[in-house]
């Protein structure tokens, strides 16, 4: 298939998160798909071994079961925990939390997005879940936690990367996970091998994406050490 976007830095300073402008009604081709995810094995990985794992779901009943798991994770993490006032969820999600009303404002188009997206996430043509065969890691931080996490994470975005350059949308979408059990059961994953993210696949309405608003770099980077101002 013939890229759309063909500048690598157009590609990667506006492949954003689409759920409001991703096409519910228009299909993608399985070939586009594969396409894509074979671009992105090219990314690095630990050990040299290709210890992840993808599912590309299209059945329609299948896809309802994924929604009814999304539902839920929305209502346990996000709509529940902000009812009550749950602080560390205040804290992340609220946006009357937010510094001013710019933030304010994005963090509520987000809020309103990812619900978008839950109550339609059966009618996304592709639902690609990132998987690893990888032994899960005994801590969150540090031993094999990095290698776990940083050789499924790059297929991921290359694959995001390479959905943006042919005129699709996609959003990592690792709250799913929050029922990992139910999704290996319904996903039928061998034993030993985890979802770490669903990313939902379609055609995006228009490819007029920009860079989003960031922090300036000199706020986020530090040379030789971080204590050092100059």
């Amino acid at each position: 298939m013939t890229k759309l976007i063909a500048d690598i830095d157009e590609v990667l300073s506006t492949t954003r998160a689409v759920r409001f402008r991703m096409d519910l009604e228009r299909p993608v081709e399985r070939d586009v798909i594969e396409e894509c995810l074979r671009l992105a094995q090219q990314s690095t990985m630990g050990s040299n071994l290709e210890d992840w794992r993808f599912v590309a779901v299209t059945d329609a009943v299948t896809k309802s079961r994924i929604a009814e798991i999304y539902q839920d994770v929305w209502l346990k993490t996000v709509e529940e925990p902000l009812a009550q006032g749950e602080a560390a969820t205040v804290t992340r999600l609220a946006p009357d939390v937010r510094n001013d009303d710019e933030s304010k404002q994005r963090q509520e188009r987000t809020l309103r997005s990812v619900k978008y997206l839950v109550d339609r996430l059966e009618q996304v043509p592709v639902l690609v879940f990132a998987c690893s065969a990888k032994p899960i890691p005994d801590t969150v931080l540090g031993n094999k936690a990095s290698g776990y996490y940083g050789s499924i994470f790059p297929i991921a975005w290359s694959f995001q990367l390479a959905c943006r350059s042919r005129g699709l949308g996609t959003v990592m979408a690792t709250a799913i996970v929050y029922h990992a059990d139910k999704l290996i059961e319904i996903l039928e994953l061998p034993e030993g091998t985890h979802p770490i993210s669903m990313i939902p696949v379609g055609y995006s309405k228009g490819l007029d994406f920009k860079p989003a608003k960031r922090l300036p770099v000199e706020e986020i980077l530090r040379w030789e050490r971080w204590g050092q101002d100059d």
